[in-house]
């Protein structure tokens, strides 16, 4: 039996779609309260089990995709999973080199600059609901770094690769990965809501390079630099704070 017709999409794609769709979005929005409040406390463990639910939960919707691609022997290109040719290709992955390009370059600026981490720490202290969500330990920051990989490998599975190819049976390409970014961008809330415009921005880029190069590969590269090498630059920028929460 084929989990696909040729005309639209088959009930385990409607399944998993309306997890993504429906239960992930009602799950964050019913647990926002409760899951800030827990970051908030500092309590020991508390940012450890929110990453690792993450992860799971990331790594759980991919590898369903994942494995119901392969049970139905489905094409892997029609996930991104291929290298293309052509100067629309070529565009995707230069893109992709400039955006890590610029995240590199900011890294090392805030890296040679005390003054410049100083400013990251005192936009810190304004955004609490980023600082609590931010690793205060060693061992804090090694998952959240693991979170930071798993989210560019299964996020650009679920959000880019499948949500498009879903959304484009029924709208053309363009709007179907506005869709996708849309549905990307909401699922981000639990950074507060100022911080809406720059995860929709930076996910639009991401969503250009994987449609551009038709490929999910330079997607997935640039992702996974840019949630690192972020990540590094907070905690360096923001050690004095990281010190004094481990006293």
């Amino acid at each position: 039996m084929s989990f696909l017709n040729a005309t639209g999409l088959s009930l385990v794609d409607i399944f998993l779609l309306g997890v993504i769709l429906i239960a992930l979005p009602l799950e964050a929005l019913l647990t926002l309260k409760s899951s800030r409040a827990k970051l908030a406390s500092g309590n020991a463990g508390v940012r450890v089990k929110h990453y690792s639910q993450t992860i799971l939960m990331l790594w759980t919707l991919a590898l369903s995709i994942l494995v119901l691609w392969a049970v139905n022997d489905r094409s892997w290109a029609a996930l991104g999973f291929q290298i293309q040719s052509g100067a629309l290709a070529l565009a995707g992955w230069g893109l992709a080199g400039l955006i890590a390009a610029f995240f590199l370059y900011q890294f090392a600026m805030v890296s040679q600059s005390a003054s410049l981490r100083a400013q990251y720490r005192e936009e810190m202290i304004k955004k609490p609901l980023i600082r609590n969500f931010m690793p205060h330990t060693e061992d804090e920051r090694q998952v959240f770094n693991l979170m930071g990989i798993t989210a560019g490998i299964t996020e650009e599975i679920i959000f880019r690769a499948y949500l498009i190819w879903a959304f484009a049976f029924y709208m053309p390409l363009w709007a179907a990965a506005l869709a996708s970014l849309l549905v990307f961008t909401a699922l981000h809330l639990y950074q507060g809501v100022e911080q809406l415009p720059t995860v929709f921005a930076m996910g639009g880029l991401v969503t250009l390079v994987f449609v551009l190069s038709g490929s999910i590969w330079p997607a997935i590269a640039v992702h996974i630099f840019v949630d690192v090498i972020n990540n590094s630059l907070v905690w360096k920028a923001r050690q004095p704070l990281a010190a004094r929460a481990t006293q």
